[in-house]
Order: structure tokens, then sequence, then C-alpha cells
């Protein structure tokens, strides 16, 4: 069970760094879609009211 742990650890803890990064860059995407979703919202809100539909 150790040969398997030590196995897992040299695999991961190289790749880490990397696996942090995208992880980052995910909820930085997941922020920026959110903004979009709200000014696109907004935006469909003022349209109507513009235009009164």
């Amino acid at each position: 069970m150790e040969e398997i742990s030590g196995i897992i650890l040299g695999a991961v803890l190289p790749i880490y760094p990397i696996l942090f990064v995208i992880h980052q860059r995910i909820g930085r995407y997941d922020e920026i879609v959110e903004e979009f979703k709200r000014l696109r919202d907004e935006h469909e809100h003022m349209k109507e009211a513009y235009h009164g539909n």
C-alpha cells in the first residue's frame, strides 16, 4: 500500500502546479461566464423596456 501511495505522489506532485493553474483559470472562466449572463439578462430587460415587448 505504501508503494502505491509513493507512486501516486510521485506522479501527481510534479504536475500539481499545472493542475492548480488550470483550476484557477476554470474559476476565472466561470466568473466571466456569470458576468456575461448577468449583462445579457440586463440587456434583454432593457431591450424589452425600450421596445415595449
